[in-house]
């Protein structure tokens, strides 16, 4: 009988000179696991043409296969006796013009994509007991979970291990440890002799002793997730920094291995965590890679909007209110640290974030801390499929760029004005729908097509073969697929895949992408421009007349004076552009379309504004009135009420101005007091801007924004955000202000901007509104 599981950690570990798979993971009894498997050998492809030059650069062994390129060459195996010989020889060979064949594929990646298990795997085989591993198997047969056993019988749950540390305000000493999950609630918290345990405390003389005892909960607990907010970058660097100062190893594996921390490649990216058996996912990350977008991502903010509580300490001082109550208040501090680590469990589970991640994880193939990855996401999944049609994929980097640019979506003109009854209609998932329909593929990609190949041509002159494609083929797999999580009620799997699908016309442009081409990245918005115009015009046919469109959208003046007349306008609308677009399709490319319009929204009122510096209307920038049951919402898009580089000020200037043009109440009352109250210093508290560093401090030399200006005058390193003001001498930061506000700044850079275009609307001038224009009229 086979055993179920969860792959939680694929690695692998060179033992007696040979490479041996390591699959770490969960088993649906609850156990842990580990599969090792030293049956395959390290290998990659090159052409059968370049064999005699591969022998005399070294290569030993060849063997032949019954694969071939892209452009129909026969290709050779290299076998290799441990993954770590790849690199080097396969540097070595392109060095001497030899093309080289998925050389860079991971050896245990490679192991799980040639056997097709992702994520959920059936082991099959004898196992042996070991006391921090569980159940070991050796050599098993192992099989994917098909998606049907799954919707049946779904995956056990992780152990998931919320961590959170306390450290001096000079970050020199460790406090505490707080621990939640696992069934644990507690504070290894650094306590003398002879003081009182708080409640919920476990206490050590000692850092030395503190982090020994983390060490062996770790032991006793077993995650197979390890969290926290901001985990990586502080927590766990700052641990490691600790057990090397007390010459410690900080031994957190599933086998004793320790922690390994990489840093980022990237300014600003986050650094790699490495657990043998287990994974790191740091809740802010995760936060970002799930895309739940957050005006801030500090803990306190997001639990406020996510759980409606937050921290129990926050705010300037609350580095030395920690110190304060370490020292004279310990059960206050014992549980502000168990809340910290409490809140993050509480927002992963409201928002289902790890059951998204193994989900993805399901989908793709790749580990739960890896999922974010698109470009891996997208390699797994068709070099999985390559291999059942007997090809080979090129090394990354090995295609040549055309230098084709990589359009973006294509947005009509937008005619400026306030309108009443808009239809909005939607694409149903545009650009995979593209690539379904005209079977855009990098398999079926034919650079220069010959007489007789009858290719699909895209509007930017790319061919691609008639025969259905690997790409569109995991497309026509993954939308029923989705399509029956909605139905019943999945939204974990439906944002799954939907994130999955969305990716893969990123990934054909990226350089990183062993696939790119961006002509046939090109080929989708192509097509997409295509459509849109063609739809716009079939519309204006039909009568209504089209106001705006962007990429994927139509926004349609419906010309009824009621709602529900326009929303049974709309139906009939899709209906009919779906037929004639059918039939379009089919007559000029000869494919079957995949596309389908629908109705996704009805703006009772609708305000398209002007360019602020020019003629026309401005893109991708709209205010709407929609129905929400017996209630109405305003929603914003580009707008500065939803940019985090705005004010707070004007956000809310924005919002109560919308509402009263929307509603017909007056806004110059309303204006005038507002002005007058910010340069009383009454709105003090709604003037801070908040802007991102994209590079260093000391990268900006050309120019000197204020964000960055006001960073550099901090006392202490700068984070990746600014929280910044204005005042009378220039940007300064928000916690470290010295000088007045800058009020009239606040006028003329935050209220006239969001006010203006609703002014422009009434025929209403800003200065003379909020008193300001004080010449006399003589007429």
């Amino acid at each position: 009988m086979a055993d179920r599981g969860f792959i939680v950690q694929p690695t692998y570990r060179v033992e007696a000179g040979r490479p041996v798979v390591h699959l770490f993971g969960r088993l649906a009894n609850g156990e842990p696991f580990l599969v090792r498997d030293d049956r395959d050998t390290p290998f990659f492809y090159i052409a059968a043409s370049d064999a005699d030059r591969a022998r005399r650069l070294g290569v030993g062994s060849l063997s032949p296969t019954r694969l071939r390129t892209f452009d129909d060459r026969e290709v050779l195996r290299v076998d290799l006796r441990l993954p770590s010989d790849a690199p080097p020889l396969r540097d070595r060979l392109v060095e001497s013009g030899i093309a080289c064949y998925e050389a860079d594929v991971r050896f245990a990646r490679r192991f799980l994509i040639r056997r097709g298990i992702r994520g959920s795997v059936e082991i099959h085989g004898p196992w042996s007991r070991h006391a921090a591993l569980g159940r070991v198997y050796e050599n098993p047969g192992l099989r994917n979970v098909a998606h049907e056993q799954l919707v049946t019988s779904p995956d056990p749950p992780l152990r998931l291990l919320s961590i959170d540390i306390e450290t001096d305000p000079r970050t020199d000493r460790l406090l505490s440890i707080a621990l939640v999950g696992c069934d644990a609630h507690e504070v290894l918290l650094l306590t003398p002799r002879g003081f009182e345990v708080p409640r919920g405390a476990v206490p050590f003389t000692t850092e030395r002793d503190l982090i020994g005892a983390f060490v062996e909960r770790m032991r006793q607990l077993d995650p197979d997730i390890l969290t926290g907010w901001n985990v990586i970058d502080f927590d766990l660097r700052f641990l490691a920094k600790v057990a090397e100062r007390q010459r410690l190893r900080l031994a957190l594996g599933r086998q004793g291995g320790s922690l390994r921390l990489r840093p980022s490649r990237v300014p600003w990216g986050s650094t790699e965590a490495s657990l043998e058996g287990r994974v790191v996912l740091d809740g802010v990350i995760l936060l970002r890679s799930s895309f739940v977008t957050m005006e801030r991502y500090s803990l306190d903010f997001v639990s406020r909007q996510v759980l409606g509580e937050g921290k129990l300490m926050s705010g300037d001082d609350r580095v030395a209110e920690i110190l304060e109550t370490f020292e004279n208040d310990r059960q206050r501090f014992v549980d502000y640290n168990l809340q910290d680590a409490r809140l993050v469990l509480d927002i992963l589970d409201e928002l289902a974030l790890i059951d998204l991640a193994m989900e993805r994880s399901r989908l793709t193939g790749l580990p739960v801390d890896r999922v974010s990855g698109s470009i891996a996401a997208f390699d797994f999944l068709y070099l999985e499929a390559l291999q059942k049609r007997r090809r080979v994929a090129p090394s990354v980097g090995a295609r040549e760029d055309e230098g084709a640019s990589n359009l973006g979506g294509h947005v009509l003109e937008p005619e400026a004005g306030i309108y009443q009854n808009v239809l909005v209609c939607d694409f149903k998932s545009l650009y995979p729908s593209l690539i379904r329909t005209f079977q855009i593929d990098p398999l079926g990609y034919l650079p220069d097509p010959r007489p007789g190949d009858d290719p699909i041509v895209a509007p930017n002159g790319a061919a691609f073969r008639r025969r259905a494609g690997i790409l569109p083929g995991l497309l026509d797999e993954l939308f029923p697929r989705r399509e029956e999580a909605k139905q019943a009620g999945d939204q974990v799997a439906s944002h799954a895949i939907k994130i999955l699908m969305n990716s893969f016309y990123g990934v054909l442009g990226a350089s990183g992408c062993r696939f790119c081409e961006p002509r046939m990245a090109s080929a989708i918005t192509a097509f997409g421009r295509e459509i849109l115009l063609w739809s716009k015009a079939r519309i204006e046919s039909y009568g209504p007349r089209v106001l705006y469109g962007d990429t994927d959208s139509l926004f349609i003046l419906s010309g009824r004076e009621d709602p529900d007349e326009a929303e049974a306008l709309g139906r009939r609308l899709v209906a009919r552009l779906n037929h004639d677009l059918t039939a379009h399709v089919d007559a000029t490319w000869r494919v079957e379309s995949k596309l389908e319009l629908e109705l996704e929204r009805l703006y009772l009122q609708l305000h398209l504004p002007s360019m602020r510096h020019g003629r026309g209307g401005a893109r991708k920038r709209y205010a709407g009135l929609v129905r929400r049951g017996e209630d109405t919402e305003i929603v914003f898009t580009g707008m500065e009420v939803v940019r985090r580089d705005w004010t707070e000020l004007a956000k809310r200037v924005q919002r109560e101005l919308y509402h009263r043009l929307f509603h017909s109440q007056p806004v110059d009352d309303y204006l005038s007091l507002v002005v007058a109250n910010l340069r009383q210093g009454r709105l003090d508290d709604l003037l801070t801007y908040r802007k991102g560093l994209g590079k260093s401090l000391d990268a900006y030399t050309s120019t000197t924004p204020p964000h960055v200006a006001a960073a550099r005058k901090l006392s202490r390193k700068p984070g990746r955000v600014i929280d910044y003001v204005m005042t009378v001498q220039g940007a300064e930061p928000a916690e470290e202000q010295r000088s007045g506000f800058d009020y009239e700044h606040y006028v003329q850079k935050q209220i006239r901007p969001v006010a203006e275009p609703i002014l422009e609307l009434l025929d209403l001038d800003f200065d003379f509104v909020i008193g300001d224009d004080a010449q006399l009229s003589l007429f």
